[in-house]
């Protein structure tokens, strides 16, 4: 599967989602993720491009969570976030860290911790995130086979952005990860 996703820190988180619903989009929940990323000791994974990370999904409204482990390819142009992504469930996530760790990944700090709106129209999943340590943000995916077409998904995504009043000049391609990694530096 291939994620099609565009990013943006936003201004005011509840507009933003007022103005989703009013475009037809539902509510689907309200959810906490804590990723976990991890990298080997010669940090070829993130210097590839490439992603693995372990999400604890906490629904806000029940407290029950779930645990995935993910491996996200390279980004597949230089306009998006959009790249390959597998993804699946683990029993135990603390488990599933250990195994990682004995094989010889490490942790990559510092942990991202978010708590994440979704809302959904058709094939667009768009998330309004509250990033610790980073603010509002604004998601829009849409997940497409590898035989669809990712410039049509990415042409339908960038519509929703202009409606919402934003541009594709005011997305970022860093992950959440690199940010706060910058802002500690810093």
């Amino acid at each position: 599967m291939i994620e099609v996703e565009l990013k943006l820190p936003i201004r005011d988180a509840e507009a933003v989602r007022e103005d989703l619903i009013k475009m037809g989009f539902g509510s689907d929940g309200q959810i906490r993720e804590e990723d976990c990323y991890f990298d080997n000791e010669r940090r070829q994974i993130r210097e590839n491009g490439e992603a693995l990370r372990v999400r604890k999904i906490t629904d806000l409204l029940t407290e029950r969570s779930e645990t995935v482990i993910t491996y996200k390819g390279r980004k597949l142009d230089r306009i998006s976030m959009s790249r390959k992504e597998l993804e699946t469930e683990v029993a135990d996530g603390e488990i599933c860290m250990q195994i990682l760790e004995a094989l010889g990944f490490g942790a990559v700090p510092p942990m991202v911790v978010k708590e994440r709106q979704i809302l959904k129209r058709n094939r667009v999943t768009a998330c309004v995130d509250q990033v610790k340590n980073l603010g509002p943000f604004l998601e829009l995916e849409i997940v497409i086979r590898e035989d669809e077409s990712k410039d049509q998904a990415l042409e339908q995504i960038e519509q929703i952005l202009r409606e919402l009043g934003y541009a594709l000049e005011d997305t970022t391609r860093n992950s959440y990860l690199s940010m706060l990694q910058k802002t500690e530096d810093a």
